[in-house]
């Protein structure tokens, strides 16, 4: 899932909002509006929502650092796994939902 949201909010969506001709946007181009809604409405697909958009913000600082795409997936699988070991470990299936 990591790379498929990650095209979708960061690569696609956060750029849309900033041009219509998105591809020519720069992943360092920083933008409040394209920043707060990509953020927000990944944070919206998430049964944590809050905790979904504090995370895609943080996934799109990780994009904005270096300009690159692949550092917000990476930021993302990682989140993911992290996540994985919590449950695994306490059994708290309930944030898997």
């Amino acid at each position: 899932m990591p790379l498929a949201e990650e095209l979708a909010f960061r690569g696609y969506l956060l750029r849309k909002l900033v041009s219509a001709d998105f591809a020519r946007v720069d992943f360092r181009h920083f933008m409040l509006l394209s920043f707060v809604v990509s953020s927000t409405l990944f944070g919206l697909l998430h049964q944590q929502w809050l905790a979904g958009v504090i995370a895609g913000m943080l996934f799109a600082l990780a994009m904005y650092r270096r300009g690159a795409l692949f550092d917000a997936i990476i930021a993302h699988a990682t989140a993911n796994a992290m996540l994985a070991a919590y449950v695994l470990t306490t059994h708290r299936w309930s944030l898997w939902n």
